[in-house]
């Protein structure tokens, strides 16, 4: 009798349990990409960046460094986020090509692309990985020391990809790890009548961490 006793006791202490947990992960919201959206992600990049002015140079800078985003926004429906997008990266020490000749610059000096726009992520679940796309303007900035000099270009086109996968670590936060590809092109007006044509290649390796 006493042992029968302990275990209704326990399959009721069970079902309340179990009963309780349901109803959490039937909670509006719970790990679900719908509201408000924050995505923030840092990581190593790998760019090169080309510089030219038709009969004057012809320069390519390479090397790596460090690349972050950030993305608010909201869900249009379940899964699918409209978002702005602010992108950027920075490699010291780059490596110049020119006429087939490289050379290491100093790591005083310090070549970063940025980007503001804005863009779409898509969540496949329940897996949840995610594709996103984002447009907008960019620009190069060359820097050398302490932020005491830097010179910015005009703005053009750019863009960035990212495709990624995330795993819930609490009711509304994910963290994940993805992979981007990022590119700018514009004309630079540098002065004395000049036009200098400027494209990148990006590649990142980023951790996110994602509040939806």
């Amino acid at each position: 009798m006493k042992k029968a006793t302990i275990l209704c006791f326990c399959i009721s202490i069970m079902s309340v349990i179990n009963a309780q947990i349901v109803d959490y992960t039937r909670e509006p919201g719970y790990r679900q990409h719908t509201g408000f959206y924050l995505s923030m992600s840092v990581g190593p990049n790998f760019a090169s960046i080309n510089s030219e002015v038709p009969g004057y140079y012809d320069l390519t800078f390479k090397g790596t460094g460090a690349q972050f985003d950030v993305k608010i926004g909201g869900a249009v429906k379940e899964n699918l986020i409209l978002h702005a997008t602010l992108t950027s990266s920075a490699m010291s020490g780059p490596k110049i090509t020119s006429d087939g000749i490289s050379e290491k610059t100093s790591n005083d000096i310090s070549l970063g692309e940025a980007m503001f726009g804005a863009g779409l992520t898509y969540y496949i679940m329940p897996s949840n990985f995610f594709l996103s796309g984002s447009v907008g303007l960019g620009n190069f900035t060359l820097i050398e020391g302490n932020n005491a000099n830097s010179i910015s270009t005009d703005r053009g086109f750019s863009m960035q990809l990212k495709i990624g996968k995330e795993w819930w670590v609490s009711k509304r936060w994910g963290l994940g790890i993805a992979m981007t590809y990022g590119t700018t092109n514009l004309t630079n007006s540098p002065g004395g009548g000049m036009e200098e044509r400027m494209s990148s290649d990006n590649v990142g390796i980023l951790f996110n961490a994602t509040l939806n």
